[in-house]
């Protein structure tokens, strides 16, 4: 079993916020639901919240990273992306996953905000697919993934703030 698939926690190792978050996009981007799933296993409400904050500025700054490259976004490549990466989530997150990122190709803001409304899990597989998808059309599959071993990194050496 992978690293990616284990998690920090088959590590013997406490998963952090970024741990979680890293983590469900890069299941996402490497198509594996084990480690999906297993990267949001034990994570409660307020885990939850802390995970979706982390993925909040992980997409931001893809987002930031795409628009100064000035890269276009079809609108088709997108939904094509968005259908091959979130056919690896849960089976009760793939519709809402779907449906809230062809809203956003659509520039539907409504649409995406109605998708999940009121789903903790389905707020965080939406932005880690949203994630995905950006860092996937911007370096491919391969660099995206080192891309999030950078990121990793990166969160390692940040302070943990408090879960709770």
């Amino acid at each position: 079993m992978s690293d990616a698939q284990r998690g920090p926690v088959g590590r013997g190792e406490a998963a952090t916020a970024a741990d979680r978050a890293l983590g469900v996009v890069r299941g996402y981007a490497a198509r594996d639901a084990v480690a999906v799933t297993g990267a949001l296993a034990r994570a409660g409400e307020a885990e939850q919240r802390q995970t979706y904050a982390v993925l909040g500025g992980l997409l931001r700054s893809t987002l930031a990273i795409v628009q100064l490259t000035d890269r276009e976004l079809r609108t088709r490549e997108v939904v094509r992306l968005a259908d091959e990466v979130a056919a690896v989530a849960p089976a009760d997150h793939e519709f809402t996953v779907t449906e809230a990122v062809r809203a956003w190709a659509r520039g539907d803001r409504e649409g995406l905000r109605s998708a999940h409304t009121d789903d903790p899990l389905g707020d965080i597989h939406v932005a880690a697919v949203l994630t995905v998808l950006l860092g996937l059309t911007l370096w491919g599959r391969e660099a995206f993934l080192d891309v999030l071993t950078a990121y990793e990194q990166v969160a390692r050496t940040l302070p943990v703030p408090p879960e709770g």
